[in-house]
């Protein structure tokens, strides 16, 4: 089961297709507005409800939900409406699992109702999570708001995970993560024909500016001020690239003559550029991390502050308050980076370090134990 957003899919595709090339069949449950981008990965899909997370804003009294600006209550709010999105799953997902009997269930960290449900039908789990920005707090928070479902299934807790795996680089772990087994989350995005100028760069060096939609309800901004942050980037010499969703392209701004906007995959970008701008996002971190490109942050969410602190701090990036920030500041860290080829060479290195077990050496583990008829037993 896929988490609430296409990011938390492009996360999961390339273990799915490990265990699926491994001669496994698998199947993906997840809400319908992500289901394109996972049946366009090659993987056959069905939905499990049509809700979204921007419905969790509302309470189960019908009340608006406020998010707080304080950091712990936020993650607490945060999980909330996190749980609220799970339990509009359960009977979508319990349905798939009554009827098709998988012999596991892997979930996204974000799929609280996966790992629910498999607890409900004594199916082992596998819990999968990049475990950047995403506080224990907030899976917690989020099982105390299941806790009808809970009760009405007999249970107090959920059981701890039969396999967990993460992809975060053990440089940017949280020390409250779960135990687990490393995954190198190699970069999968919706991918375009590829225009020469996505590929191929002129003489100067090429900074990358990375939008995101603003799909998280919590996200402090979007694609509007980001634009409005970078907008003097070309003053450094430099070629310009803003890439991102037709959705975040969609709310980016007129920007100035000579940058060059589109649905670029940043994978693409980043292979061959000298900075990647972004707002955090942990997709965009880890894809910085595999191409070894330092990066500059300009957090959307007070969540994405801690890694790009323990970044900066390694010396493969810099990062800056969005908020408060002016674009002048942006600019000049951008050109400090661009000058400082000890960071440069610091990023490059990173990606030695990020140097992860390949997918595909975690099949054995996920599928220990299977009796090879596809059937396994369901129990009530």
């Amino acid at each position: 089961m896929t988490g609430p957003t296409r990011e938390s899919w492009y996360q999961l595709v390339p273990l799915c297709q490990a265990v699926r090339l491994a001669g496994h069949q698998v199947i993906v449950a997840g809400h319908e507005d992500v289901l394109p981008v996972v049946v366009s990965s090659g993987l056959p899909a069905v939905a499990v409800s049509a809700t979204t997370l921007h419905a969790g804003l509302v309470d189960r009294s019908g009340e608006q939900v406020e998010i707080p600006s304080d950091a712990a209550e936020r993650d607490l709010a945060i999980g909330r409406i996190i749980g609220r999105f799970a339990a509009r799953s359960l009977d979508g997902l319990s349905s798939i699992v009554e009827q098709w009997r998988p012999d596991r269930v892997v979930g996204d960290a974000w799929a609280v109702a996966a790992h629910l449900v498999a607890d409900r039908y004594g199916i082992p789990y596998v819990r999968f999570g990049v475990d950047i920005a995403t506080p224990v707090a907030q899976t917690l928070a989020a099982i105390m708001e299941l806790g009808p479902e809970l009760e009405k299934w007999g249970r107090h807790d959920l059981s701890t995970p039969w396999l967990s795996i993460s992809a975060a680089p053990p440089a940017l772990r949280p020390a409250d993560a779960p135990p687990s087994e490393p995954m190198r989350c190699l970069p999968v995005e919706t991918q375009v024909a590829l225009e020469p100028w996505m590929y191929l760069r002129d003489s100067r060096p090429r900074v990358v500016v990375s939008v995101h939609d603003p799909s998280l309800p919590w996200a402090l901004f979007g694609p509007a001020r980001l634009a409005e942050l970078t907008v003097g980037l070309p003053g450094l010499g430099a070629e310009v690239v803003v890439a991102g969703s037709p959705a975040a392209l969609e709310q980016t701004p007129p920007l100035p003559a000579g940058v060059r906007v589109g649905q670029a995959p940043l994978a693409v970008l980043a292979a061959d550029c000298d900075l990647v701008v972004h707002q955090g996002y942990p997709d965009t971190i880890l894809t910085c991390l595999d191409k070894g490109v330092p990066q500059v942050f300009l957090p959307a969410h007070p969540g994405f502050v801690e890694p790009a602190e323990q970044l900066t701090e390694l010396g493969a990036a810099r990062v800056t308050c969005a908020a408060s920030s002016a674009p002048e500041h942006v600019t000049d860290l951008c050109g400090q980076v661009l000058a400082d080829s000890a960071l440069r060479e610091t990023a490059r290195r990173m990606h030695g370090t990020y140097d992860l077990p390949d997918p595909r050496r975690l099949v054995d583990l996920i599928t220990a134990e299977i009796d090879g008829d596809g059937q396994g037993e369901v129990a009530e």
